[in-house]
């Protein structure tokens, strides 16, 4: 995958779905040196306060927090991971209703393919199916790491792409870190958002070119 390419969503709907029941559990059930920060409430009626990922994503992750640790003094942050389909698509279609009164010209494909590029289309988004998480790093001290961004902050859509010419030498190291220590435990890297990293997913699949998914959207609760 040519670095910095941003997969658009008929490069994704057109990746195969499968799904092999592997179980969400923790984020930190292999490493509890992750720190965790959930930012948002909209998970709170389904998990409470606890992330969740799949099995595999949180063994990755494990591993590749003990190579910041040890190398690097610094550690994982992640602040999202698995997301239920329904809050999905509250976000999805809010965007979508406000693009449309805007883009009144568009089809409902066209419209769909535009809300894709600020919230993934629900079908195929990669958080409704664990194996997406939103991350960054952190000091030995648990303070963020400078990356040029806040997590989401979407006031400006070039800053906060992986490869931004909008930031400094050294926010760009600390992205690529960041993405060189992910992509070298095999998740693909979504490069419109610096923080969103997925494994299993169809975009995984799509990044990597697999025949199918591992994962497809669940309907999950903890509580």
């Amino acid at each position: 995958m040519e670095q910095g390419k941003i997969l658009s969503y008929q490069e994704i709907y057109d990746t195969p779905s499968s799904e092999n029941k592997e179980s969400l559990v923790d984020v930190r059930t292999y490493d509890s040196k992750i720190l965790v920060q959930y930012k948002k409430l909209d998970m709170l009626p389904y998990t409470g306060e606890n992330i969740f990922v799949r099995d595999a994503v949180a063994k990755k992750l494990a591993s590749a927090n003990a190579f910041l640790l040890k190398d690097n003094n610094y550690c994982l942050k992640v602040v999202y991971g698995y997301r239920h389909p329904d809050v999905q698509k509250i976000y999805f279609d809010k965007r979508r209703a406000e693009l449309k009164m805007k883009n009144q010209q568009l089809s409902e494909e066209e419209l769909d393919a535009l809300t894709h590029n600020f919230v993934a289309v629900p079908s195929v988004a990669g958080h409704p199916t664990g194996g997406a998480i939103d991350v960054t790093l952190a000091d030995a001290s648990g303070n963020d790491v400078d990356m040029g961004t806040e997590i989401a902050d979407f006031r400006d859509s070039e800053k906060i792409k992986t490869f931004s010419e909008e930031i400094s030498e050294y926010q760009k190291g600390n992205r690529k870190l960041l993405h060189d220590i992910l992509t070298s435990e095999g998740f693909a890297p979504f490069y419109g958002e610096w923080w969103h990293f997925s494994y299993g997913d169809r975009e995984w699949a799509c990044f990597y070119k697999k025949p199918s998914s591992l994962y497809s959207p669940i309907d999950f609760k903890s509580i």
